[in-house]
């Protein structure tokens, strides 16, 4: 008869091994789309080239576009438990702040970037990027809704998750069309546009107008 011990170590061995499987057929999706671009290859190349059956890749992902959005999924996981871990009394966009620049370090911006550019010329990829964010969208506000409790109605969770998530695409978009594909910062400036939109979005939006107008109005 199996200890409880016994039972722990395959149980943990199987999950560490779906892990694998995840990440081997994202890491083909990956490699196929940087060499032949996003929609030029099928779901049966990503499973030939991660050695996995058709059959498998299809217990993990419902597209070959879908494999390439796990990463975003995979940086919210992080970026959720560092928020989680953030002080209560902390202010909460100081917390979103604080919580999104550690995960940064822990992993850069710069394929997190590759991918957007990808989706911009690719409409299947462009989709699937945009079920990765709806998903992303419930999550952040169940991790929202734990931290403030009751007091926070749903259209305020609502509207603070979408407000974010859209300065965040804001920063990826003026980011893609102003630095050069060729460029490798490790999503350095990626990660400036990002910060410096939410800090707007934590500011209120000051006119930028305003300071320049002063001096003059007063005059």
């Amino acid at each position: 008869m199996l200890s409880t011990t016994d039972n722990a170590e395959p149980l943990g061995r199987r999950e560490q091994n779906k892990i694998d499987t995840r990440r081997a057929i994202a890491d083909a999706a990956l490699d196929l789309a940087r060499s032949v671009g996003p929609g030029a290859f099928t779901v049966d190349q990503i499973a030939a080239r991660a050695g996995v059956s058709r059959r498998t890749f299809f217990n993990y992902f419902h597209s070959a576009e879908d494999s390439l959005t796990v990463r975003t999924d995979t940086f919210l996981e992080l970026a959720l438990e560092v928020f989680g871990q953030r002080p209560q009394d902390e202010p909460l966009f100081e917390a979103i702040i604080r919580s999104f620049s550690e995960t940064t370090r822990m992993e850069g911006l710069s394929l997190h970037g590759e991918l957007f550019r990808m989706g911009d010329a690719n409409p299947d990829l462009l989709r699937a990027q945009l079920h990765s964010w709806e998903r992303a969208e419930a999550r952040i506000v169940g991790a929202l809704r734990r931290r403030l409790g009751a007091p926070a109605s749903n259209l305020y969770l609502t509207a603070l998750v979408g407000c974010v998530l859209s300065c965040t695409k804001a920063a990826m978009r003026d980011w893609a069309v102003s630095t050069p594909e060729s460029g490798d910062d490790s999503g350095e400036q990626l990660e400036a546009r990002i910060l410096a939109s939410l800090n707007m979005l934590r500011d209120g939006f000051v006119d930028p107008t305003a300071t320049s107008a002063g001096p003059a109005a007063g005059s």
